[in-house]
């Protein structure tokens, strides 16, 4: 644990018994839904695009989140971004309660049903859940048009959003290759935010039916926002990333836009999501290796073994050069 994190010693503790009540989603959106190419979709771990809101917390559950992040409001002012103007990340390092929910194995089970592939918690703790709040200018989006720099995550409201207006949760129905064209901008781009406004007729608006419904998707393949409230409001939602077991897909991680990120440990735990991802490609490669493999194919073999761990080295290098 960081030690600039402080935790609170005093929650009440996580019970998935008395704080959940998860239900299956009436709808869900597949990539081929969205506009992805067989070969694209063949990169992913699922071929879940997003849900539609389904119930996952009880009464209990919501008024035991809500309190734990109305406590951590006190604290939020000092992460602001561009994109979500008022949003606090790294959940699990603040709060044991948070940190259980994101571990809960009847979460994670629900979740990899949904998705069709087995869920872990996110490798990167700081990113295992983040709180997204009211901006305090409500001209501005909760969160713009973006894709997430994780694979996985579930969105869930709060708040009551009944006494909303504005503040809908929207996908693009289309792919994150088709924004990047209409707006004359590379791919990655789009994760810094687009405030302009899509194709109203390739919008998917939800509306969550009240506190303590969520919403899945597969947060890198998905342009998404939270669009603005058209009046001042409270709302909340806080946002679990879970990561794919199976790690023979290519990690979607946005670890050149995360080591920027200013939570403490970011850089550590980079270090760490890296090793992980090696440690199980190499353990395959002892298991797997044909003895028979030529020799440049034993050398592009170990090369996609340490990938993510060069790709880490490079970006720390380039962030904080060595003195």
């Amino acid at each position: 644990m960081p030690r600039s994190y402080q935790c609170f010693e005093d929650e009440v503790r996580y019970d998935p018994d008395l704080h959940l009540s998860p239900e299956w989603p009436e709808r869900i959106w597949t990539l081929e839904e969205f506009g992805y190419r067989p070969q694209e979709i063949s990169q992913c771990p699922s071929n879940v695009a997003v849900t539609s809101p389904f119930r996952l917390f009880s009464s209990e559950g919501i008024d035991a989140v809500s309190r734990v992040v109305n406590r951590l409001k006190a604290v939020k002012s000092s992460i602001r971004g561009i994109r979500t103007p008022s949003h606090l990340a790294g959940g699990v390092y603040r709060s044991r309660f948070l940190r259980d929910l994101c571990a809960c194995p009847v979460i994670l089970e629900h979740m990899s049903a949904i998705s069709g592939t087995r869920l872990a918690p996110h490798s990167l703790p700081s990113q295992q859940l983040y709180v997204n709040y009211s901006p305090d200018d409500i001209t501005k989006a909760v969160d713009s048009w973006h894709y997430d720099g994780i694979g996985f995550d579930y969105v869930v409201m709060v708040t009551d959003p009944v006494k909303l207006k504005g503040g809908n949760f929207e996908y693009f129905q289309g792919t994150k290759h088709e924004v990047a064209e209409m707006f004359d901008m590379e791919v990655h781009e789009i994760r810094d935010g687009i405030s302009d406004e899509l194709d109203e007729s390739r919008v998917i608006r939800t509306r969550f039916p009240r506190a303590g419904y969520a919403i899945f998707q597969q947060g890198n393949m998905v342009v998404h926002r939270a669009a603005r409230l058209l009046e001042p409001g409270d709302r909340i939602t806080v946002v679990p990333g879970q990561v794919a077991e199976d790690i023979s897909y290519p990690d979607p991680t946005a670890i050149h836009d995360i080591v920027r990120y200013g939570e403490p440990g970011i850089k550590a735990e980079l270090a760490r999501h890296g090793a992980w991802l090696a440690q199980g490609k190499l353990q395959h490669l002892i298991q797997h290796q044909d003895m028979s493999d030529g020799d440049a194919e034993i050398l592009e073999q170990l090369k996609r073994a340490v990938a993510e761990v060069n790709a880490v080295i490079e970006q720390l290098e380039q962030s904080d050069p060595p003195t």
